[in-house]
């Protein structure tokens, strides 16, 4: 099972990375539309670094299951929402180079290729 999570963030890693020189070269070739598209890039960055950021806590969450041990782990709730404050903020302090509204759509990227993975190899599974 961990095997399939592994592999599922690697190849969400891999779809980031292609979108993220797709974007950048958007973001050479409209120069009306930079503002949108560093708007998007940001919150896709962010969206990656809070997905990690999430595998890495449910990684020490199986740990400890299995060790069984008494101590309390997170989800780190409060540390990816500040992330998500902190690239928010950021759109809001800079509208002139970064726009509110494609970073918040940008902040959903990983977990709409998380769905789109999942649905893919569900078909293909059945199959």
């Amino acid at each position: 099972m961990m095997d399939d999570f592994s592999a599922t963030l690697k190849t969400v890693q891999n779809v980031f990375l292609f979108f993220l020189s797709f974007c950048l070269a958007a973001w050479a070739l409209f120069v009306d539309y930079r503002v949108y598209i560093a708007g998007l890039m940001l919150g896709s960055v962010a969206s990656m670094i809070s997905a990690r950021f999430l595998a890495w806590k449910i990684n020490k969450l199986a740990a400890a299951a299995i060790e069984q041990k008494g101590r309390k782990v997170t989800l780190g709730f409060l540390t990816r929402a500040a992330i998500a404050g902190f690239v928010g903020l950021v759109a809001v302090r800079y509208p002139e180079q970064v726009a509110l509204t494609t970073t918040i759509v940008g902040y959903f990227f990983a977990q709409l290729a998380t769905l789109v993975l999942g649905i893919l190899s569900i078909r293909k599974s059945k199959k």
